[in-house]
């Protein structure tokens, strides 16, 4: 297929490929995260987009931004970024926008995420924004990421006449996992997405439980929030968000047997 030759044509081979509405915008979510991944300046992803870009994205939870932990100093991060945007990959060029961070009640503000918009240009013309939310690297977890380029994701660009990207770097598994047990135990959490990604990760992923459970430990220990094994509590209100983000997910379809799933 023919590489799109402007933003309105790289829009309608989306279209094309993947149908209108809710598939079209997942689409080019998905296509414009690796797309940034291809800038990156170090670290890793992690989050959503990286279980999306590990397990497919039909196997995953609906998410359009993309979490990152960086592996230097923040603002050396963000210049680094900025250069690679502008080189540009493939007539993607874009720039950095900074946004407000938010204040979570109860949590350090070392370890809020910064937030940041990546408008991407196409041929010159605006295309899309990417919610970009940067994270420090804590325990080593951005030191040495997974990179990888599943086959559907090249098949997504190939099928829309774009050349194949490079590999994404992703957070490793055992790092994923402990981050979202974290989460997903934190006094007052409402986080009942983090147990459906964690059966995700489970389920396709090769977990190495003896490696993951002392990135547990140590991620754990570092934060001094909670102390480890946590304890899952699943409030009342847990039900609903689970059953509005699990979908036609593979996963138990409970969130109280989801609960029990996590802590066997």
């Amino acid at each position: 297929m023919k590489k799109p030759n402007s933003r309105r044509n790289l829009d309608v081979a989306i279209e094309r490929a993947f149908g209108r509405g809710r598939s079209f915008t997942r689409a080019r979510a998905t296509i414009a995260n690796v797309i940034v991944g291809q800038m990156l300046p170090d670290g890793a992803v992690k989050g959503g987009s990286s279980i999306k870009l590990r397990l497919g994205e039909g196997a995953t939870r609906y998410t359009t931004d993309l979490d990152v932990a960086r592996a230097s100093d923040l603002e050396d991060w963000i210049a680094r970024l900025r250069s690679s945007l502008a080189e540009g990959w493939e007539g993607f060029t874009g720039r950095v926008v900074t946004r407000e961070p938010a204040s979570p009640e109860g949590v350090p503000a070392a370890y809020v995420m910064q937030p940041f918009a990546v408008k991407l240009d196409y041929n010159g013309k605006p295309w899309v924004t990417v919610d970009l939310e940067v994270g420090h690297n804590e325990i080593g977890d951005a030191d040495e990421p997974d990179l990888c380029l599943p086959r559907f994701v090249v098949e997504m660009f190939e099928s829309i006449g774009l050349p194949s990207p490079g590999p994404v770097p992703l957070m490793p598994v055992s790092h994923q996992i402990a981050q979202k047990l974290h989460g997903l135990s934190e006094p007052g959490s409402r986080r009942a997405h983090d147990l459906i990604d964690l059966q995700l990760l489970v389920a396709g992923c090769d977990v190495d439980y003896a490696k993951t459970r002392s990135v547990c430990e140590r991620l754990f220990a570092y934060r001094q929030m909670q102390s480890w094994p946590p304890k899952i509590d699943g409030s009342a209100d847990w039900n609903d968000l689970y059953r509005e983000q699990s979908g036609e997910l593979d996963v138990v379809d409970d969130v109280e047997l989801a609960v029990t799933y996590m802590t066997i």
